[in-house]
């Protein structure tokens, strides 16, 4: 069931293209750039050990999707907490992404017909981050029911 959400947001992607640009190959590959997902995943993996999140980041997956059964509450807790603070990790990262690209776009203006190609791979990382903010907030709202049948469980 979780893999429809996935599939939401590449189909939509897909859709907005085709009625934009038409269904061209050349327009497509433009969404994907390394760059900015090495430079997601930099700043996110440190972010979420920093919070000592990370484990519990890769257990919200398990729990969320799997049928791993949850050993206690706080796991569960835990592991909302961690997808939380993943989507505010990825919002901050995408913003500060986007200022510093667009503060070195706007200092190195000399050619005036850069400015849109240069403008919209600052662009992508809102894109991806919010693709991913997407995916992430049907997890969230598992666990968040997770955590409400495991206390009326216990009752």
């Amino acid at each position: 069931m979780y893999l429809l959400s996935i599939l939401s947001v590449i189909v939509m992607v897909v859709v907005v293209c085709a009625t934009s640009w038409g269904m061209n190959a050349s327009y497509i590959i433009r969404f994907f750039d390394a760059y900015t997902v090495l430079w997601l995943v930099l700043f996110l993996v440190p972010l979420l050990i920093s919070g000592g999140l990370l484990k519990d980041f890769n257990n919200a997956f398990r729990l969320g999707i799997g049928k791993k059964e949850a050993a206690s509450l706080i796991e569960l807790k835990r592991a909302k907490e961690s997808v939380s603070l993943t989507i505010k990790i990825l919002i901050a990262v995408a913003v500060f992404i986007t200022s510093i690209q667009s503060i070195f776009i706007l200092y190195n203006m000399d050619d005036p017909a850069m400015l849109g190609p240069s403008f919209s791979v600052a662009i992508l990382t809102f894109v991806y981050v919010m693709g991913i903010t997407l995916i992430l907030l049907p997890l969230q709202a598992r666990l968040n029911v997770r955590i409400q049948e495991y206390i009326s469980e216990k009752e």
